[in-house]
């Protein structure tokens, strides 16, 4: 009898089997193969001359035809979003333990697929081929039409135009505040995918048709094409603001005073009051850049406060938000961006819900204490995470490593991971990090401790037998892992 996976992956996959590079997709092999057989079979085709690369596009491909964005843009569908973060800690990890990220993620798409087989089996939908243009795509996403979007972003693929579907879709997924930022995580990660992995139909044609379906998701609401929502407000009022800032408004000078005024500000504002604010800096002759400091660390604040879901995508949004800012192409996209990232802060602040005694918490007034080395601080970080943050703040002001404290966190999220978010806020914080320029940036990279794995976390079992496989595996063929 033909198993579902293997009818799915004759005719769904069947198709993508084109050009010179079709032996070597292996995402229906990836659809098929059962999770007990997964990392077995996976380290055989390592030996076998399997790259880091493929593995990665085989993910890409099989996640997102095979796990839906619906009922939520989360939960099994980080399947999907996680990937770009995955494929960072395999490029900071060494040789020795480059594929334990990939094996670890391999293994929870099998986990992910199995829950979407059990609640509600799915796979992308046929679409019979049809042109399309962005002003097609744009249209369906702004009537909240879900099948002509997916029907367009098709199209678009099919027709070389795949970058252009992408700026689209990652100006419209900062559009709403539904599911704590997960359309702009998702947008950032299927852009990277792309830019990294290649906008050939083979892969692009799900990664974004994937992300056109996660983008129109309404989470339950009626058409907010036509009733008002407290999730797409900020995005209506910002369109105006957004077209009447001045013409030079991304020419401004960086100003580190300006902002600590901003973050003062993110403390107490309302999402309105904070762009009025962001706005008058920007018309004063201060950077985005500036802007984008203070959006930054105040993530960071609110994690200090609450290490919570919810103060965890604050960080991973603003990362996200500011990824897909820098990758637009159109002026007009970048304000809007930028305006949204700032709105979105207060509304994460009235979210995360601080606990009474965490909720003065200060990322620019943390006093910070002595540690000798980055053990003594994550073995800390197992009974205290604030003081762990304090430590490594003493720690990277004495002249601490922070690419070995960043080194650590990556393994950690790893060897230790507690699930999808592990990896997708270390990488996000520590690209947020990169991105600084003022002399504030180490409180930023200490504040990641308050979501980090301890010494004392039990690793992971999947990342174990990973491990153990791997190191069987380099005993008979030593050059290959």
């Amino acid at each position: 009898m033909i198993s579902r996976r293997r009818l799915l992956a004759a005719t769904a996959v069947a198709p993508w089997l084109t050009g010179a590079s079709a032996p070597r997709e292996i995402a229906p092999w990836l659809i098929e193969t059962s999770s007990r057989s997964l990392l077995a079979n996976l380290v055989a085709r390592i030996q076998a001359g399997l790259q880091p690369a493929e593995l990665l596009r085989g993910l890409a491909i099989a996640a997102c035809r095979e796990v839906s964005p619906y009922p939520h843009v989360g939960f099994r569908y980080h399947a999907v979003m996680m990937l770009r973060s995955v494929e960072l800690t395999v490029a900071g990890m060494p040789d020795e333990r480059r594929w334990l990220p990939l094996l670890w993620t391999a293994a929870y798409f099998k986990r992910a697929s199995a829950q979407q087989d059990y609640f509600r089996p799915w796979s992308l939908p046929a679409v019979g081929e049809s042109a399309s243009n962005s002003p097609a795509l744009a249209a369906a996403l702004v009537a909240w039409d879900r099948d002509a979007a997916d029907r367009a972003a098709h199209g678009m693929v099919l027709g070389g135009q795949a970058g252009s579907a992408l700026q689209t879709l990652m100006l419209h997924a900062a559009r709403d505040f539904r599911a704590i930022g997960h359309k702009t995580i998702a947008a950032a990660n299927a852009h990277r995918l792309c830019a990294s992995l290649g906008t050939g139909p083979l892969l692009a044609e799900p990664v974004v048709r994937s992300l056109a379906l996660a983008v129109q998701n309404r989470e339950g609401n009626d058409d907010p094409a036509r009733h008002e929502y407290v999730a797409d407000r900020d995005w209506n009022a910002n369109r105006a603001i957004a077209a009447a800032l001045p013409q030079d408004w991304g020419q401004g000078n960086d100003d580190n005073a300006a902002a600590r005024t901003l973050l003062q500000e993110f403390r107490t504002a309302s999402s309105e009051q904070a762009v009025a604010a962001s706005v008058d800096l920007l018309v004063r002759g201060i950077s985005a850049d500036t802007i984008w400091e203070a959006v930054a660390m105040f993530a960071a604040e609110l994690v200090m406060r609450r290490n919570n879901i919810v103060a965890v995508h604050a960080n991973t949004t603003a990362d996200a938000m500011r990824y897909c800012y820098a990758a637009s192409a159109a002026d007009a996209a970048r304000r809007l961006l930028l305006l949204q990232a700032v709105a979105f802060m207060p509304r994460f602040r009235e979210l995360a819900s601080p606990r009474a005694n965490t909720s003065n918490r200060r990322i620019d007034s943390v006093e910070p204490l002595p540690a000798e080395s980055l053990d003594e601080m994550f073995e800390t970080l197992g009974q205290s995470r604030y003081r762990a943050v304090r430590q490594a703040l003493g720690w990277l002001e004495t002249g601490g490593n922070p690419v070995a404290l960043a080194d650590r966190l990556r393994w950690y999220a790893t060897l230790k991971n507690r699930g999808t978010h592990d990896i997708k806020f270390t990488e996000a914080m520590l690209e947020n990090h990169r991105q600084l320029r003022f002399g504030w940036r180490n409180r930023l990279l200490a504040a990641s401790l308050m979501y980090a794995n301890a010494s004392s976390v039990p690793d992971d079992e999947t990342v174990l037998r990973a491990q153990s496989l791997l190191r069987q595996a380099a005993g008979t063929t030593p050059n290959r892992i």
